[in-house]
Parts: C-alpha cells; sequence; structure tokens
C-alpha cells in the first residue's frame, strides 16, 4: 500500500475508477455470485492447469534456442574446472577471484584462481541466458494465451457467467472480458513458465547428471 500511495500514476487511475464507477453506478451493479461453486472454480482452474502444460511443452518442443550449444559447452568446462579443483584439494579462497595476481611462490594458486575466475564467468553467462530464454518463453506463452482467450477461453467469463441467472449489463460484460483477455493471458504465461521449471527439476530429479 506504501508503495501505491507514492506512485502518482496508480493513484490517478484509482480516481478515474472511482470517478467512472460513479458515473455509471446504476450501469455497473453488482453481478450475483451465489450461483458460484468451489467446483466451478476447482474445474476451471484443472482446464487452465492443463492448457499451461500443453502451451509449455509446445514451447519446449517447437521454440529451439540459438544459444543452446554454448549452454552445453559452458556446463562442461564448468563441470572440468570443478575436477580440477577438486584435484587439487585446495581450501576455496573466493578472495583471489577478484584479483588474481600471479604468484612467484605459489604458480599454481595463480593457475586456480583463475580457472575460478573463468567458472564465475561461466555461471554469470548462463544465469543470463537463462533470464533471457526465460523471457523470450514467457512473451511467446503471453501470444499464444492472447490467441486462446480472444478464441473464448477465458478465466473469469468461465466462472462468473456459467450458470447466471440475471444477465449483466452490456457495459459490464465489455470490461469483464476485456479485462479476462489480458488476465487469462497472463496466467497462461505465469504458470507455463512454473510449468517448465516444475518439469525441468522433475527431469534433473529423475535423471541425475
Amino acid at each position: 500500500m506504501k508503495a501505491l500511495y507514492k506512485n502518482p500514476i496508480a493513484i490517478i487511475f484509482a480516481v478515474l475508477a472511482i470517478a467512472g464507477f460513479i458515473y455509471f453506478e446504476k450501469q455497473l451493479p453488482a453481478i450475483d455470485l451465489s450461483h458460484l461453486t468451489p467446483g466451478n472454480v476447482v474445474a476451471m482452474l484443472g482446464y487452465l492447469s492443463i492448457i499451461m502444460l500443453v502451451v509449455e511443452q509446445f514451447i519446449e518442443i517447437f521454440v529451439t534456442d540459438p544459444e543452446e550449444k554454448i549452454k552445453i559447452q559452458s556446463k562442461d568446462r564448468i563441470a572440468d574446472i570443478d575436477k580440477f579443483l577438486e584435484s587439487t584439494n585446495t581450501p576455496v579462497d573466493f578472495a583471489i577471484i577478484a584479483n588474481p595476481a600471479p604468484s612467484v611462490n605459489e604458480p599454481r594458486q595463480d593457475q586456480i584462481a583463475k580457472r575460478m575466475k573463468e567458472k564465475k564467468e561461466l555461471e554469470e553467462l548462463l544465469i543470463t541466458m537463462g533470464l533471457k530464454r526465460q523471457k523470450k518463453m514467457t512473451i511467446i506463452a503471453f501470444v499464444i494465451g492472447l490467441i486462446l482467450s480472444f478464441s473464448g477461453l477465458r478465466f473469469m467469463s468461465g466462472i462468473l457467467f456459467s450458470g447466471l441467472e440475471a444477465e449483466p449489463m452490456p457495459i459490464q460484460t465489455t470490461i469483464i472480458q476485456t479485462i479476462d483477455i489480458v488476465l487469462t493471458a497472463g496466467i497462461i504465461a505465469g504458470g507455463s513458465g512454473r510449468v517448465h521449471r516444475l518439469i525441468k527439476r522433475i527431469k534433473q530429479t529423475l535423471q541425475p547428471e
């Protein structure tokens, strides 16, 4: 709430929303939600979960990663560096990573420092590429979610309007469905990313390197 108070744009939108509600009060009556049951909500969440899984698998199969080769090479190099560090049986001193200055008395220590610095750079590179890949997949999932939402798969509409006795006002239907299109696309995009990470962890657990 403190962040909301400090954000002038959010305050302006809140004031406009209140003013709009006061102006359209007669056209925006409260929707009767007495027909809702936990079964309806759970069923809709179940449908969305299946859609998330399908979207995640679609992206995983058809959206290639141009940096996959670099990732594999980086991981292999990190594994080689780990083997080298283990063979030295030297305690890890992170202070020498920032300043791997050559040492006359301990040339092997200098070699260890360079390997550790290289490992750190490769790990940072993998994190950066992973974030870029995640952002790309989220955007693609959001676009697919928008297409599905426009096609009729909508979260709030499926819950609110299912079994509704009295039809809501046309402007209410328009507002809810407009928000619902973006909301459903966002849920599918965010959920697909989480499903992807869950499946990745399961694969790593079942197939340890």
